[in-house]
């Protein structure tokens, strides 16, 4: 519901998500590469790598090699693209480090909304920097890029120290209460 009223609220994005099929449609006749079919050659990609070595993974830094390693095709095409990161995280993860580092990667994200499931504007505002990261990272893995990682780091750690100090505060005693 919320994405029909954005589409038609959002000129563009009604436009780019239309777009989006087109490429969608070309990528899957003709193996070009645009970003629609760059992102769904990603992922499948993606998938056959963990598949190769899904419990403990490849190695942490071998993403560019396995995707240099699957690249196939014409020159120009999507398949023939090798790219040095899969644009999902969960995926960046499970490549380097198997299922098994894909479950603590979620695992983390369940800790820290649950670190949020207080009420207050401070557990709102934790609650939607996990979610926005969680989300993101379906086509994006910029927990392993210096700005947006350490972001996320500081983001949950002062807004999480400040739900947990909070958590741990006795309320004020009100004017006049006997104790």
């Amino acid at each position: 519901m919320l994405t029909a009223v954005a589409l038609q609220a959002s000129p563009y994005f009604h436009v780019r998500v239309m777009h989006s099929f087109i490429e969608l449609r070309t990528y899957l006749n003709t193996d070009a590469a645009n970003s629609t079919g760059l992102h769904m050659e990603y992922l499948k990609k993606s998938a056959a790598i963990v598949a190769a070595a899904p419990v403990i993974g490849h190695g942490t830094g071998s993403i560019p090699e396995q995707f240099r390693l699957m690249a196939s095709g014409d020159a120009g095409s999507a398949s023939a693209i090798a790219t040095v990161n899969p644009h999902n995280q969960i995926f960046a993860v499970a490549i380097e480090l198997g299922v098994l580092g894909a479950a603590v990667l979620l695992a983390m994200w369940a800790a820290h909304v649950l670190l949020f499931r207080g009420g207050g504007l401070t557990a709102w505002i934790g609650t939607i920097i996990v979610v926005q990261n969680f989300l993101s990272s379906m086509v994006n893995s910029h927990l392993f890029d210096f700005g947006q990682g350490w972001l996320y780091v500081f983001g949950v750690g002062i807004v999480g120290g400040t739900v947990l100090r909070d958590a741990q505060t006795p309320p004020a005693a009100s004017p006049g209460a006997k104790p």
